[in-house]
């Protein structure tokens, strides 16, 4: 569920998707950093933000086929959603580094509700299940941390792991400390 105010899902919508537009549009320029009168091309291939993307994907510009209805952008999947990325990540989920795009969980959640994509939805949901496994061992093994692998593994994390690790930490060390004074009755 996201919210008005939550900086997450805003930085989420703002993530840039690379698209064509199906026809010619005039007066639109400044989408490509030219002039505002400037034309954009079919072959023009230009990098929205999520938010426009989405509005721009469903503007029908022909409806020939019922099943099949044109629209008037067609958006790239990007290559941390591709094929290739997906089952590296089904092969390998510890490995994945997601911090290249920080809130990838977020926008995996929006481009899932956008275009409907039930594999990939059940590959992230399996490699966030083996990811929370480690987070939650790594945060109560505070020790263990400093090995390379595990450093590694940290450095991967997205913002939502992130948080994650942090709440999982400061969670295991509020219940050492009050199994200490319990202890001390």
């Amino acid at each position: 569920m996201s919210s008005y105010y939550d900086l997450d899902d805003i930085l989420a919508e703002s993530q840039k998707f690379s698209g064509s537009f199906k026809i010619d549009v005039n007066d639109v320029g400044f989408l490509m950093n030219a002039t505002p009168k400037s034309k954009i091309q079919t072959k023009d291939k230009v990098e929205l933000p999520f938010w426009l993307v989405k509005i721009l994907a469903q503007i029908f510009i022909s409806q020939d086929d019922e099943n099949n209805p044109e629209t008037l952008f067609s958006v790239e999947r990007p290559e941390y959603l591709s094929k290739l990325a997906t089952n590296y990540y089904k092969a390998s989920p510890l490995h994945a580094d997601l911090s290249v795009t920080s809130h990838f969980y977020k926008i995996v959640e929006k481009w899932c509700s956008f275009i409907d994509q039930p594999a990939l939805v059940d590959t992230v949901f399996e490699m966030l299940v083996a990811r929370v496994g480690k987070i939650n061992d790594l945060s109560f093994n505070v020790s263990e941390n400093h090995t390379r692998e595990n450093s590694e593994f940290l450095m991967s994390l997205d913002a939502f792991e992130k948080e994650l690790f942090k709440v999982s930490s400061e969670a295991y060390a509020d219940s050492k400390s009050w199994l200490k004074s319990t202890s001390k009755m």
